[in-house]
């Protein structure tokens, strides 16, 4: 499908939406007027071994030379991602 028109958008099931291969563009006639994108689960043991391996990449990491070259861009809000840490965001997510 290349494309989904505004009228077609109306009667797309949630279950269609998430069958199609990737970002879709809604039309108007022949103007673009929208991006329809399909969310996909993630794959949890893939999950898993990211936040695995993001974990034994940070220990290694040294803080302060982090620190000294994000600098240059102002403040920058440090993320903790941590496995603790996610599955902490990821309960308060669900509950």
């Amino acid at each position: 499908m290349s494309h989904i028109s505004i009228r077609d958008l109306q009667k797309i099931s949630g279950e269609a939406i998430g069958a199609l291969p990737g970002p879709t563009p809604v039309k108007s006639g022949e103007r673009t007027v929208g991006l329809l994108i399909p969310l996909k689960a993630a794959d949890p043991d893939r999950l898993a071994a990211v936040l695995a391996r993001a974990e034994r990449l940070a220990k290694r990491r040294d803080v302060a030379a982090d620190d000294a070259a994000l600098a240059e861009f102002g403040e920058v809000d440090p993320v903790d991602w941590s496995v603790s840490a996610v599955r902490a965001l990821t309960a308060k997510s669900k509950a």
